[in-house]
Parts: structure tokens; C-alpha cells; sequence
């Protein structure tokens, strides 16, 4: 009787662990997240391992299938959360600009981090999802474990002018005149809205943009991610997306918020990207723990323009180090 009990005992342990690895494998790997003011964010979880990585997407305006592609090596041995911004991608579509803004988009990444039971985040933030982390991290340095300033935005108002006159230095040097006056419209949010097919509205324009965002237009072939992604009501309101949140900044300097951010930093910058050196180097000056990686012969994406670099770099940090190539920029050099 015994030796029943027991084999029943050792039987039921083993069901139960079976059934759990069942519906561990069964579990989904994307659903939604309900924020405080009840928007439903859409997330997509890749890979698995005691790490758990949060990458947020550049735009604003772009949902998590315009990186998740290219950074698919980040899952290798570790769980990478992704998801859609609000009015983006599969998440609800917002049509009151209101509440489209940067203290919203903050109030979003905390409830990531609470929909997925994390003490503190690494946060791997593109381009403007690079600003966005920098937000966040300075409202809740505390909840911060490693931050990767992935070719971010402009921590300023004047550098982002500096940038945006950057981008259309380099648009009149690749097009002529013709091709410039046609693609003037195409910024505009009234052109998303009121067109027959928005998807290829957003492929033409995005696909002239990329041009002058890389270092090598060869390299534009080894790029994965799809900026034009989402329903097609959602895609109609991706340049309103962006004028909102981007107005809500205002005249932003988010410099002197960022001595509070303890956490280790790398922010990583390809040496040809329109956003200027000098925008990442006030980054790395102004958070006290912050160290600066240089890619050479890369652009705004070196996650596939020099991805041997760019892996490498985010593993060794991802570890606990700092990648030797990255240096420390002296407080000195902070731009404003």
C-alpha cells in the first residue's frame, strides 16, 4: 500500500510538471497590455532565458515590426519584449491627440514593465524610442537595470533642428528638384489621411528617407524590419501619431533631468547617421554612467549596416561590461 501511495505521489508530481511544461510551451508569445486610461497596447515576446530585454521602436509613429527583424540575434539567450506604441501598429487606434503624448508614452512603459512583473528594465531604446527611455528613466531611475541608447534621438530641441536640417541637406543632395517638390507632400499628415492606399503612401516615403539615413545604400538590402506594418486605419494617422507626441515635447532639454539615471549606459552612434555626433556625446556626458560606442562606416542603423560590431558590442554590455571600444565623454563636452 505503501509503495502504491508512493508511485501514485511520484505519477501525480510528474503529470503536474508535464502539464505545466505544456502549457509553458502553449503560453502565447504576444497579446495585450491595458494601460491605466484603458488603451490597449500589443506586445510580442521572442525568445526565452533568465534575461528578459524590453526594445523599444523608433518613430514616433512606427510599430515593433520596423526593428524586431533585425534585432532578432538579441533573443539567442535571452527573452526580448517588443511592443506597439500607442495608435500604432496592433495597438488602439487613438484619435484624440491628447492623449498622444510623452507622459502617456512614459505611463505605457511602466505598465510593460508591470503587465511583466520586472522589478527594474534593461531597456534597449531605437532611435526615438532612445528619447522615450531617457524619459523614463529619469521619471523612475529606480526601475532601470542597463539602458542601450540604440542611435537615439536628440536629447534637445536645438540638436533635433540641427538633425531635421541634416535630413534635408542630404534629400536635395540625392534628389533633384522634381523629386523633392513630389515628396514635400508626403510629410504631410492631411496626404496620410485622405489617401487611397496610405500602405504605399508610407513605402514611398520611407523608402526615399532610408536613403539618406545609411551609410551604404548596399546595406539597405540587408534590412528586415517593415516600417509600413499595421492596420490601414492605424497607418492613416502615423504622421498625426507623430506630430502629436512630438508637439507634446515642446522645447524639450531632457540633459539636466538625466543625473538622477545611475544605471550603466551605452548609447551607440554610427559615425555617417544624420543625427549628429554631438547628440550622443551629450547623452553619454550627461548620465553619470554612460559610455559612447562609435561605429564606424554605419549610419542610423548598425544593427544591420555593421551588425558583427553592433552584436558584439550589446552582448559584451548585456554581460555586465562595457565593450572596450566604447569611451567615456567628459561632462564637459555636454551639449545643450
Amino acid at each position: 500500500m505503501k509503495k502504491y501511495l508512493i508511485l501514485t505521489f511520484f505519477l501525480s508530481v510528474f503529470l503536474w510538471q508535464a502539464s505545466s511544461n505544456c502549457l509553458a510551451q502553449r503560453a502565447p508569445d504576444e497579446g495585450f497590455i491595458t494601460t491605466s486610461d484603458g488603451v490597449r497596447l500589443f506586445y510580442k515576446v521572442v525568445g526565452s532565458g533568465a534575461e528578459t530585454l524590453v526594445a523599444v521602436n523608433g518613430g514616433p509613429g512606427l510599430s515593433l515590426t520596423s526593428i524586431l527583424p533585425d534585432l532578432e540575434p538579441l533573443a539567442k539567450n535571452r527573452r526580448v519584449i517588443y511592443y506597439d506604441q500607442r495608435g500604432t501598429g496592433r495597438s488602439d487606434l487613438i484619435k484624440d491627440g491628447g492623449k498622444l503624448s510623452i507622459t502617456k508614452q512614459i505611463q505605457d512603459l511602466e505598465a510593460v514593465r508591470t503587465h511583466f512583473k520586472l522589478d527594474k528594465m534593461t531597456l534597449l531604446g531605437n532611435s526615438w524610442g532612445g528619447l522615450l527611455i531617457g524619459y523614463y528613466a529619469a521619471a523612475h531611475p529606480d526601475r532601470v537595470e542597463r539602458l542601450i541608447f540604440h542611435s537615439p534621438a536628440s536629447p534637445t530641441k536645438v540638436l533635433k533642428s540641427e538633425m531635421d536640417d541634416e535630413v534635408w541637406r542630404r534629400l536635395e543632395r540625392r534628389y533633384n528638384d522634381k523629386e523633392i517638390k513630389r515628396l514635400i507632400p508626403l510629410f504631410n499628415p492631411e496626404t496620410w489621411m485622405n489617401a487611397p492606399d496610405p500602405r504605399a503612401v508610407c513605402r514611398e516615403i520611407y523608402q526615399a528617407v532610408a536613403a539618406v539615413y545609411v551609410f551604404s545604400l548596399e546595406s539597405l538590402k540587408q534590412f528586415k524590419g517593415d516600417v509600413c506594418s499595421g492596420p490601414e486605419e492605424t497607418l492613416r494617422r502615423h504622421r498625426l501619431v507623430n506630430h502629436h507626441i512630438l508637439l507634446s515635447l515642446g522645447d524639450f532639454n531632457l540633459l539636466p533631468s538625466l543625473s538622477v539615471v545611475k544605471a550603466p549606459v551605452l548609447v551607440i552612434h554610427g559615425v555617417a547617421d544624420v543625427i549628429p555626433v554631438k547628440s550622443s556625446e551629450a547623452w553619454a556626458s550627461a548620465l553619470p554612467n554612460a559610455r559612447l560606442l562609435l561605429i564606424e562606416k554605419s549610419g542610423h542603423m548598425p544593427q544591420f549596416e555593421q551588425p558583427e560590431i553592433f552584436f558584439k558590442a550589446v552582448e559584451t554590455f548585456l554581460k555586465g561590461d562595457f565593450p572596450p571600444e566604447a569611451k567615456k565623454i567628459p561632462t564637459s563636452t555636454k551639449k545643450s
